[in-house]
């Protein structure tokens, strides 16, 4: 999947370097929020094997906004950071309830150590985008529908850990060890191809503001190896400022 989009990218590049029109330069800030479906795995608590966890993703980025001659259609390239946190719980909302109204009602008995893990993922991003124009070339505003394509790429993985004192009281070593076996299996490479929706404002002859919202995405690449199956990007929504350099 990585070269084909390498291969896109260059394809791309070239052809767009004949065809640029009044290049622009854009910084964004991007939050947003994703659904992650975990597996049925062993280092799973049993009630969160086969759910859905929420979890944000905030990303920033500088890239190449190049219309095409025509000024309808729009590539763009850049380079950016990502960073994803998710949380797994070992006890449910449903536990609290029950602890709070069912009185005599059995308690949630479950002897996995951990009552809860907390994951931060940082990557490295390569966002590439092509995008149509529907309104007619304004000098003051336009609106667009496009796809991104977000290619993520591994730079550190983080789990914290809470251990469930009432089954386990760990050691410093039982600490380093369950560190390492969570982060042990995050995805090296992660990919979503998501379609938007944007509007750009010019504010001076060269300096401008766009605000992109996000659709749920087409297609996504798992987190982790081994303890989720999906994600989808649920939804997000891009900021920032460009300047023409022409």
């Amino acid at each position: 999947m990585k070269y084909f989009l390498l291969t896109t990218f260059l394809f791309c590049s070239v052809y767009c370097n004949a065809q640029i029109y009044k290049p622009k330069l854009e910084i964004v800030a991007t939050p947003g929020l994703f659904v992650e479906s975990t597996s049925y795995d062993s280092l799973l608590p049993a009630h969160q094997k086969r759910a859905a966890r929420i979890g944000d993703v905030t990303s920033y980025a500088m890239q190449l906004s190049l219309p095409l001659k025509n000024e309808r259609w729009t590539v763009k390239a850049g380079i950016g950071f990502s960073q994803r946190h998710f949380s797994i719980n070992k006890y449910t909302l449903d536990d609290f309830f029950i602890a709070l109204f069912a009185f005599d009602a059995q308690p949630h008995r479950d002897s996995f150590n951990l009552s809860r893990i907390k994951f931060t993922d940082n990557y490295f991003q390569v966002p590439l985008s092509c995008s149509y124009t529907v309104t007619r070339p304004l000098h003051n505003f336009q609106l667009a529908f496009g796809i991104n394509v977000l290619s993520n790429f591994l730079i550190t993985a983080k789990a914290n850990l809470t251990f469930d004192s009432t089954y386990k009281t760990p050691a410093a070593s039982d600490i380093a060890y369950a560190k390492n076996v969570y982060t042990h299996n995050a995805s090296k490479y992660v990919c979503t191809i998501q379609p938007y929706a944007e509007a750009s404002f010019l504010i001076s002859k060269k300096l401008g503001l766009l605000f992109q919202s996000g659709f749920p995405s087409y297609y996504s690449s798992r987190l982790d190896k081994r303890l989720t199956t999906s994600t989808i990007e649920l939804f997000s929504f891009t900021f920032g400022a460009t300047l023409s350099l022409k």
